[in-house]
C-alpha cells in the first residue's frame, strides 16, 4: 500500500536575497516589498 502524505501547504515562506526580508504568501511574489530584490521560497522540503 502506498503512503500518501496529507500535507498541503496553503502559504509559502519567502526570503529576499538582497535584504533578508521574510514574508508569507500563497504564491511567489513579484519582488521584495522592502527593496524590490529577488525572493526565493524558504519552505522546508518534505521527502
Amino acid at each position: 500500500m502506498a503512503y500518501h502524505d496529507p500535507y498541503t501547504p496553503e502559504r509559502c515562506y519567502f526570503e529576499c536575497y538582497q535584504c533578508g526580508y521574510r514574508s508569507t504568501a500563497s504564491k511567489l511574489p513579484g519582488g521584495c516589498p522592502e527593496c524590490d530584490g529577488n525572493v526565493h521560497n524558504i519552505a522546508v522540503a518534505r521527502e
